[in-house]
Order: structure tokens, then C-alpha cells, then sequence
């Protein structure tokens, strides 16, 4: 009796931390969202679709199966938020999304590991938020969009990184990898914009605009 006592005393403790972790989480998604918007509305999209990456998604109208993964229900661990798309000239278009990586450490030699024994330390591993850019002609079929391959190639990339994919040379590609910690605030975040609207201007001949 004294080992199943401790046992659940050990648990208690557990799920008080649970219950900590899922508060944390809360305020944590809260800001998230909200930075998304604010990037959203000061680049003049008009668009909000919401995707959820690294895994599969759980629905309400679906079977759950034992075979899917506890990873399946965290949504935003990797989330997609599509901000829409904008005319660069008269014979382009973008489209843009915002990225949330709310940890690095899944991520290696350009491939997703779902084995958190095998994760990078979290203390060596990062949260970031990634910009993702794709231009194609007007008159192309698609933007080939690929997030997830788009993802695990790029998010551990400091610099910005702007590619034709070997597929679709009719296609520009950019993305901008961030450690969320730069946006500590307003002014951090309109910075961070600017440097990102200068590169797409200036490399891919885009016509982006912080909007006032």
C-alpha cells in the first residue's frame, strides 16, 4: 500500500505540472496569434487560413485509430498560418505564410523526427517563426507549395534563403527563419519586417509594403 501511495502522490504532483504546462501553452498560442495578425495586417494581406504541419490532423468526423500519434493532437507545435496573396506586377503573384516552429529540435539533417528521445535538447533547440514566400507567373498552374518539404529544409536556416525549385523553374521561392525571441515587441517585430520586405524588394523584385 505505501508503494501505490507514493506512486500516487507522484502523479499528482505530475498532473499539477500537466495542468501548468497547458496554461503556459494557452498564453503562449495567445501571443502567437496575435503576432500572426499583427504581421498580417502591417503587410496588407487579407487572408487566414490556418494549417496545422508536422503531423496529421485529428477531426471531430473521424475515426480516432491506436495508430495515431499523441503528436496528432498537439496542433501548434509546427502551425501554418496563409496570409493570402499579392500582385507583383501584372503578370505575378505571391503568396505568403507565416510559420510558427515552436521547437527546433524535431528537426535534423532536413527531416522530421517524431521520437522525442531523439530531439535535440531543448535547451540547445529553438522556437522561431518563419516566413515563407512563393512567386509564380500568372499564367502558371500552381505555387507548388510543399510546406512541410519547405519546412524541414529551411527552418533551422538563419539567413534569409531565396531558391528555384528543381521541379518548377517558373517558380521563386524565399524564406526568412526567425528565433521568436526577436520579437520582443512592436518595434522589434516592424524591424524584422523591414529587413524582410527590403530583401524580397530588392532579390525577387516583389513590391511588399509595411503598411502605417
Amino acid at each position: 500500500m505505501a508503494t501505490n501511495k507514493s506512486m500516487e502522490e507522484q502523479l499528482v504532483s505530475t498532473f499539477c505540472e500537466v495542468r501548468k504546462a497547458h496554461r503556459l501553452i494557452y498564453e503562449y498560442q495567445r501571443r502567437m496569434k496575435d503576432l500572426c495578425w499583427f504581421i498580417r495586417v502591417k503587410l496588407g494581406f487579407n487572408e487566414n487560413w490556418g494549417y496545422k504541419r508536422f503531423s496529421d490532423v485529428t477531426k471531430n468526423d473521424t475515426k480516432i485509430g491506436q495508430y495515431k500519434s499523441a503528436w496528432d493532437w498537439i496542433y501548434t507545435y509546427v502551425y501554418e498560418y496563409f496570409i493570402g496573396y499579392q500582385a507583383v506586377g501584372d503578370k505575378k503573384t505571391l503568396g505568403f505564410s507565416v510559420i510558427q516552429v515552436s521547437d527546433t529540435g524535431c528537426y535534423k539533417d532536413c527531416k522530421r523526427d517524431y521520437d522525442i528521445s531523439d530531439f535535440t535538447p531543448a535547451e540547445e533547440s529553438d522556437s522561431r517563426l518563419m516566413f515563407y514566400l512563393a512567386i509564380r507567373p500568372n499564367d502558371s498552374p500552381d505555387l507548388d507549395w510543399r510546406a512541410e518539404e519547405i519546412i524541414e529544409q529551411n527552418v533551422l536556416k538563419d539567413s534569409p534563403q531565396m531558391f528555384i525549385p528543381e521541379n518548377r523553374h517558373d517558380l521563386i521561392k524565399i524564406t526568412y527563419s526567425v528565433p521568436l525571441c526577436k520579437f520582443a515587441d512592436e518595434d522589434a517585430t516592424l524591424q524584422i519586417l523591414r529587413d524582410f520586405v527590403k530583401y524580397c524588394n530588392d532579390n525577387a523584385g516583389t513590391n511588399l509594403k509595411i503598411q502605417e
